[in-house]
C-alpha cells in the first residue's frame, strides 16, 4: 500500500503542500473574518459576498501556485528528535524530491545482510501479514492516509447528496396551477433571471427547496396550493433570489473546500458563515420586494412548524427553512434598523480584486523547511542567511548557432552566478553556459552535453563553495555543487566549505545526491564523517538516508564520534526496512563499546516489525554477544516486545549456544 509507505517521495510533497495550502486557506479566511466583523453593519448580502469570494479564492490557491512565480521562503523549522544516548535532537528539514534512481536502488538492495541460514530462516517463516504490514507503516503515511480517506469520503458524501436531490426531481410532477406558473413568469422577468426556471411539485418534503446552477429547480411542498397570493408571492421570491444570486454554484464551492480542507476549524465557521447570511440575504431579497415583515416572519414560523420529515441535504439543496437556523432569522427579519440593500457590481469586482490580490502572492509564497541553529549540534552556523542581493536561483539555458555569438533562449543568469561560474571555469565570455550532470553514479541535471572540466587553482574552489552558501534555491545550490565536485581537489578547507552548503540545504534529493558526489570524489576522514552524518541525520526521507549510509567507510566505525553520529540518523528513521539494514551495518562492527552497545538495542526496540527486530537481536548475539550485564538486561528488555511466540524462542535460543 504507497500510503503506508515512509519512503514514498509524494508522501512528503502532498504532506508539506497540504500544510502550506492550510496556511494560505487560514490567512484568506482570516482577512474575511475580519471583514465581516468590521462590517457587520452592512447588509447581510456584502456579509455573503465576502465569504463566498475568500471561499473561491481559497480554490484557486492551487491553480494560482502553478501559474505564479515560485517564491521560496524558509519559514517553517521542523526538528526530529535523536534519541542516542548524550546527544541533542537533530534537525530535519522536509525533502520533497526523490528521483527514481534512488527509490530503484532502495528496492533492489537488501535491507538486512543474509549471513547464515539462522538469518535467512528469520526472514522467511517468522511474523503474520499484519506485523509486516505494521513494519512498514510510517506517521506521516498514516497521515496522508487519513486526509485522503476523509476527503475521499466528504466528496463522496456530496456525490450522494446530489444524488439524492436528482432522485427527488425524477420522482416529482411538474407543476400545472396556472396561478404559480404566471407568477413565477412575473417574477423571473422582474428580477432580471434568464435561466429557465422548473418549479416542480412533491409530497416528501415539509419546505420549499431550490437548486440547480444551469437549470435551475423549484420544488414546492404538497400543502402550497393552500397559501395565499402574499404568501406565493414571499415564498417564490425567496427560492428566486436563490437563482438570482447563484447561491447553488457558491454552496458547491463551499462543500468542496470542506471537502478538501476537512480538519481545519476556519474552514468550517466560513462555510457555517455563508450558510447564514445567503438566508439573511434572502430573507432581505423578499423584504425589499414589498413584503411585510411580521407577515414573512409568521409564514416562515408556520413552514419550521410543519417540518416533520428531514429536509434536502444541505450539501446539494437549499431549503427555505431549518429550525437551527430559524431564531437569527426571525430576529433579523423584525429588525427594522437591518440594511438590506444587495451588492452593486462595482463592489463585487473591487471585492474579487482584493482577493486575487491577497491570493496571488500567498500562492507563489512556498514554506521551505529549515533547521535552526539551536536544534544542532557540532555543524556550522546558519547565521549567514541570504541577503536582498544574494543570487536568486533561475533555470537557465542558452542556444547557439556555429559562427555566431551566444543567444539566450530564457533567463539570462544573474550578474553574480555568471561571475561565479567564470570564475571556476565553467562559462566564459566566449563559451556559452550549458547544463551539467551531477557526476558519476548521480542522475544528470538537464543538459545533453558537459561541459570539460577545466583545471582550477585550489583557492578559487574554495571561494566559490563559500560563495555558493548565500544562494537560495536549492536546485541552483545543487548544480553548483556538482560543478565544484567535477573540479574537487582533497582539501580540509574544501571538504568544510561544501559541508557548509550542503547543511544549508533543505531538499532531501539535493543534499543527497551532494553528500554522495561528495563521498565518491574524497576519502572522508574520520571528524569530516561525523559531519557528513549529522547532514544525513537532517533529511526526512529513509531511502535518501539508508544511501548516504551505505557508503560511509567501514574503516572509520573505529571513532566512537562516527558511531554515535551514525546511530543518530538510524534512529530517526520510521521505516524499519531501512532501520534494520543500517543497524546490521553497525552490528558487525567490532569491537563497540559498552554505551553504543546499549543505544544500538535501544534503538532497536522501537521496531515494530518481529521479523526485522527478531534479526538484528540474532545477529547482535552473533557478533556482540550479551556477556555484559547492562547489555544483557538490555538485550532480554528488548526481545520481551516481541510479539511472536516463535521470534521471541529463536532469540533466547540463541543467548543459550
Amino acid at each position: 500500500m504507497p500510503f503506508l509507505n515512509p519512503t514514498a517521495d509524494w508522501v512528503d510533497a502532498l504532506l508539506l503542500e497540504l500544510f502550506a495550502f492550510a496556511m494560505r486557506a487560514t490567512v484568506l479566511l482570516a482577512g474575511a473574518w475580519i471583514a465581516t466583523k468590521l462590517l457587520r453593519r452592512a447588509s447581510a448580502a456584502t456579509r455573503h459576498l465576502i465569504w463566498t469570494t475568500a471561499i473561491a479564492g481559497v480554490l484557486a490557491l492551487p491553480l494560482l501556485s502553478v501559474v505564479v512565480p515560485a517564491w521560496d521562503v524558509p519559514l517553517l523549522s521542523v526538528a526530529a528528535q535523536v534519541r542516542a544516548p548524550g546527544e541533542s535532537a537533530a534537525a530535519v528539514g522536509a525533502g520533497l524530491r526523490q528521483t527514481e534512481a534512488v527509490t530503484a536502488t532502495t528496492q533492489s538492495e537488501p535491507t538486512v545482510p543474509t549471513l547464515t541460514a539462522s538469518d535467512t530462516e528469520v526472514r522467511t517463516q517468522g511474523g503474520t501479514l499484519s506485523q509486516r504490514l505494521l513494519g512498514r507503516v510510517s506517521p506521516r503515511g498514516g497521515v496522508a492516509f487519513v486526509w485522503l480517506l476523509l476527503a475521499t469520503l466528504m466528496l463522496a458524501r456530496l456525490a450522494i447528496a446530489n444524488m439524492r436531490v436528482t432522485s427527488w426531481q425524477r420522482s416529482s410532477r411538474p407543476v400545472e396551477d396556472g396561478r404559480w406558473l404566471t407568477l413565477a413568469r412575473r417574477l423571473t422577468r422582474e428580477y432580471g433571471i434568464e435561466r429557465p426556471v422548473v418549479l416542480l411539485e412533491n409530497g416528501q418534503t415539509d419546505v420549499p427547496v431550490t437548486w440547480g446552477i444551469v437549470y435551475p429547480v423549484i420544488l414546492l411542498p404538497a400543502a402550497a396550493d393552500e397559501w395565499d397570493e402574499e404568501q406565493r408571492i414571499a415564498v417564490l421570491t425567496h427560492e428566486l433570489a436563490h437563482v438570482k444570486r447563484f447561491d447553488a454554484l457558491s454552496q458547491l464551492l463551499a462543500q468542496v473546500a470542506l471537502a478538501l480542507l476537512w480538519f481545519h476549524p476556519l474552514v468550517w465557521m466560513a462555510v457555517r458563515r455563508m450558510r447564514l447570511e445567503r438566508e439573511h440575504a434572502c430573507d432581505d431579497f423578499v423584504l425589499v420586494g414589498g413584503a411585510r415583515a411580521s407577515r414573512y416572519a409568521d409564514d416562515l414560523l408556520g413552514l419550521a412548524r410543519r417540518l416533520t420529515r428531514p429536509t434536502a441535504p444541505a450539501a446539494a439543496a437549499l431549503a427555505m427553512a431549518r429550525r437551527s437556523e430559524l431564531e437569527g432569522r426571525l430576529l433579523a427579519i423584525l429588525d427594522p434598523g437591518m440594511k438590506r440593500t444587495a451588492v452593486r457590481r462595482a463592489r463585487v469586482g473591487l471585492l474579487t480584486v482584493a482577493v486575487i490580490a491577497l491570493a496571488a502572492p500567498l500562492a507563489a509564497f512556498r514554506p521551505a523547511a529549515r533547521v535552526t541553529a539551536t536544534e544542532l549540534e557540532g555543524q556550522a552556523t546558519l547565521s549567514s542567511l541570504p541577503s536582498k542581493d544574494a543570487p536568486v536561483g533561475r533555470d537557465m539555458a542558452v542556444q547557439t548557432t556555429p559562427g555566431a555569438p551566444s543567444k539566450p533562449v530564457t533567463e539570462v543568469p544573474p550578474p553574480r552566478l555568471e561571475t561565479l561560474m567564470q570564475r571556476v571555469g565553467v562559462v566564459s565570455s566566449s563559451r556559452p553556459l550549458e547544463r551539467l550532470s551531477a557526476g558519476p553514479g548521480l542522475p544528470a541535471m538537464g543538459a545533453d552535453t558537459v561541459p570539460p572540466a577545466t583545471p582550477i587553482d585550489l583557492q578559487t574552489l574554495i571561494d566559490v563553495t563559500k560563495a555558493t552558501k548565500r544562494m537560495t534555491a536549492d536546485h541552483e545550490k545543487g548544480q553548483m555543487l556538482a560543478m565544484i565536485a567535477k573540479r574537487y581537489q582533497r582539501s580540509d578547507a574544501l571538504r568544510e566549505a561544501y559541508l557548509d552548503v550542503v547543511f544549508t540545504m533543505t531538499s532531501d534529493h539535493e543534499r543527497g545526491q551532494a553528500l554522495i558526489a561528495l563521498m565518491e570524489r574524497d576519502s572522508i576522514p574520520t571528524a569530516s564523517t561525523a559531519r557528513v552524518l549529522r547532514s544525513a541525520a537532517m533529511m526526512t526521507s529513509d531511502a535518501s538516508k539508508g544511501l548516504v549510509l551505505k557508503r560511509i567507510s567501514p574503516t572509520t566505525f573505529a571513532d566512537t564520534a562516527v558511531q554515535r553520529a551514525y546511530l543518530d540518523v538510524i534512529v530517526a528513521m520510521t521505516s524499519d526496512m531501512e532501520r534494520s539494514s543500517a543497524l546490521a551495518t553497525l552490528v558487525k562492527q567490532r569491537p563497540l563499546t559498552q554505551g553504543m552497545q546499549l543505544a544500538l538495542i535501544r534503538a532497536t526496540a522501537p521496531m515494530t516489525s518481529n521479523t526485522e527486530k527478531a534479526g538484528l537481536l540474532l545477529l547482535f548475539v552473533e557478533r556482540q554477544g550479551v556477556s555484559d550485564e547492562l547489555v544483557r538486561r538490555a538485550f532480554f528488555k528488548a526481545a520481551e516486545q516481541l510479539t511472536s511466540d516463535h521470534e521471541y524462542r529463536r532469540v533466547m535460543a540463541a543467548v543459550l549456544k
